[in-house]
């Protein structure tokens, strides 16, 4: 989807777009969270903190164990979901489509 500003739309981001590659964020600690419906796009996943522990289910199949994740790496995955059960900080990005 292409983004058209329009010299109407309320703040700048709306009407210049939203710089970078990351646009929006959120913590998964010690919760499960799916990324359909509104949670659409998160494409991005960082390891915030060591011993963190869980799986991200991917969109095309298959998982991956958290604690398997080096801390501080962005890695460039496409979840469905993410269960995060050791009460550790995990970033999850959406990006620019």
């Amino acid at each position: 989807m292409v983004y058209t500003p329009n010299e109407t739309d309320a703040t700048q981001f709306d009407r210049l777009g939203h710089p970078g590659k990351y646009w929006s964020g959120q913590i998964v600690k010690n919760t499960l969270v799916a990324f359909t419906g509104s949670n659409y796009g998160y494409g991005a996943i960082v390891v915030g903190e060591s011993n963190a522990a869980g799986t991200i289910t991917l969109s095309g199949g298959g998982s991956v164990n958290i604690a398997h994740l080096a801390v501080g790496t962005v890695y460039e995955l496409s979840p469905t979901q993410i269960d995060e059960t050791g009460n550790k900080t995990v970033y999850v990005f959406k990006r620019q489509q």
